[in-house]
């Protein structure tokens, strides 16, 4: 690619969604869509993400299971060794009891002279058990931003032994909340210029978010669903990735009446409630204040302060694929640092941090059939598996499968269709993405000794 080819806006809002690939070319591509179209090389095609689809076939010696029997795997055309992964803690929050009272506001310009006399660009937070920066008392909540092994070692014995005089041990300081990231970035090469290092980190942006799929606790909430937001009229709007609508009279929702089950089963069959989030906008799964909070985003910026309305952009070398938790402690629980077993410091020192991918960090690769999978329900549809992997990924396809499963179930039980369907288990018709989940292990693997 010329980096002085004519440039041009893309729109992506002037390609159709509705319909983007026939399984029966083995492949098909999906658009990316962004709130600010990009400038793009005119000579070069849209920025897309490419998949090829072939018949599924277990590991080598294993037998297929029903659930995937006679079906059709699609993988993205994504060379993941041109990407570089790195995981981190973006930040970790830690009770500090005084034996005195003392004003946050003090508390923090000790800890920062601490951390420049360390010569570390790290940053603190201080304030209340409630968040408040103008408290005063003796239970403070140290927020510590990107924080390094050393570092955070100097800073609690010099905060313990000023606060809390004749402690000599900050092992047992309790951990109340962490964030930890994983960062894609693209490999440099010299034949890729910018506006290829841009393509290649928007389609791991939207690879990201289109294959995650945490465990059901964390996204079936109803506080909980995953979303994106997006600015309209003046206010943060959520749009859900599965929307919530669903026909309130007509035959989908007389028959799900007839059949016992909830109407809540419309929503993944209707094509209008599949989102795809902007490849420029954050997305989330888990609520605000929810102890588990995931992010998907093409990071650019960082140091973002909504209160103060400032951001701090990256350098173009620095601009990376990222997908991040946070995990807190709700008042009155053990908290889900503890319940992992980052209850302490002491605990930083031995934690795999590796045990946390299956749990948020999890990736999968959908499969389709190549018959029409939704041909015996009671009622008509106006959407296929591709539509709806194009447009809510794995999730909305999982959320798609299990209601045509229970649909068809309810049928069978009363005579109505003759085969029994197959029972969906954990995973349901998609199959782990292996050699993305390993590309994540060895980043959290590698964040582990880091902090040994």
């Amino acid at each position: 690619m010329s980096a002085i080819l004519e440039k041009r806006r893309f729109n992506s809002a002037s390609y159709d969604y509705s319909k983007v690939g026939n399984i029966d070319l083995k492949w098909f591509e999906v658009p990316l869509l962004f709130n600010s179209a990009p400038s793009w090389p005119a000579a070069l095609d849209p920025p897309s993400l490419h998949y090829s689809v072939r018949p599924y076939a277990p590991s080598k010696g294993a037998a297929v299971q029903p659930v995937l029997r006679d079906r059709l795997i699609v993988e993205p055309d994504v060379n993941l060794n041109d990407y570089r992964c790195y995981a981190e803690i973006d930040w970790i929050e830690i009770v500090l009891e005084t034996t005195s009272v003392h004003q946050a506001v003090n508390v923090h310009r000790f800890a920062s002279k601490a951390l420049a006399d360390m010569g570390s660009e790290t940053s603190i937070y201080v304030s209340g058990p409630d968040g408040r920066s103008h408290y005063i008392g003796s239970a403070f909540t140290l927020r510590i931003q990107q924080p390094k092994p050393r570092t955070l070692t100097g800073l609690l014995k010099a905060l313990v032994k000023k606060y809390v005089p004749g402690q000599t041990f900050i092992r047992n300081l309790p951990v109340s909340g962490i964030e930890v990231s994983v960062d894609f970035y693209v490999k440099e090469r010299a034949t890729r210029n910018l506006d290829a290092q841009n393509l290649w980190r928007w389609r791991m942006t939207d690879l990201l978010r289109r294959h995650l799929k945490p465990k059901d606790i964390l996204t079936e909430n109803e506080d909980c669903f995953p979303r994106h937001f997006s600015n309209q009229n003046g206010r943060a709007t959520a749009t859900y990735t599965v929307g919530r609508r669903g026909a309130q009279s007509g035959p989908r929702a007389a028959q799900l009446m007839r059949l016992g089950l909830p109407q809540e089963l419309q929503q993944p069959l209707r094509l209008g409630n599949h989102n795809k989030a902007p490849i420029d906008t954050t997305s989330y799964i888990g609520a605000k204040e929810f102890p588990v909070m995931l992010r998907v985003m093409d990071k650019r910026t960082d140091r973002r302060d909504p209160n103060a309305g400032s951001v701090v952009n990256l350098p173009s070398d620095q601009w990376r694929s990222r997908v991040e938790v946070t995990l807190r402690t709700e008042t009155g629980t053990v908290g889900v640092p503890a319940a992992l077993g980052l209850a302490t410091i002491a605990n930083l020192k031995g934690f795999d941090f590796k045990d946390l991918r299956k749990l948020v960090f999890e990736f999968f690769l959908p499969t389709f059939s190549p018959e029409d999978p939704l041909g015996e329900l009671p009622f008509s549809v106006n959407l296929t598996e591709e539509d709806v992997f194009a447009r809510s990924g794995v999730y909305g396809l999982d959320r798609m499968h299990r209601s045509v499963e229970q649909i068809l179930a309810a049928r069978f039980r009363r005579s109505e269709i003759a085969a029994k369907p197959v029972k969906l288990g954990a995973k349901g018709r998609l199959v782990s993405y292996t050699a993305l989940n390993n590309k994540v292990d060895r980043a959290l693997r590698s964040m582990s000794r880091r902090w040994r």
